[in-house]
């Protein structure tokens, strides 16, 4: 798949996005709006990762990012981007997972797949 352009991010699509993957997934909302899963996440840039580690999603206003990953093993903020915004990302749902894409100085462009369990 080829990576979507990430110079103009449509936050609106973005969080539609979301949305759908999360009624799709059947991923339970609390009363504030949070989401909490277990996931198999591939983290794709210069370096690979392959995990499978616990998500959270949000979709409070107040949240600065609204996805972001329990660290473990090499998925860490050392290595590679643990948390994302919809702002700065462009999402996806495509093929039963929640597809994210970007460019970062830090990682260069990335591509994060996460798979609910």
């Amino acid at each position: 798949m080829e990576r979507p352009e990430t110079d103009h991010i449509d936050q609106d699509a973005n969080l539609d996005a979301l949305a759908n993957f999360v009624d799709y997934s059947g991923i339970n909302r609390d009363r504030g709006g949070r989401c909490r899963f277990d996931a198999d996440i591939l983290f794709s840039s210069d370096r690979t990762v392959d995990e499978r580690t616990r998500v959270h999603i949000s979709f409070r206003d107040d949240e600065v990012s609204v996805v972001r990953f329990t660290e473990k093993g090499e998925l860490n903020p050392v290595n590679v981007h643990t948390e994302f915004r919809l702002a700065s990302s462009v999402f996806r749902f495509e093929d039963e997972e929640l597809q994210i894409f970007g460019t970062s100085p830090k990682v260069g462009q990335y591509k994060v797949r996460i798979r609910p369990l």
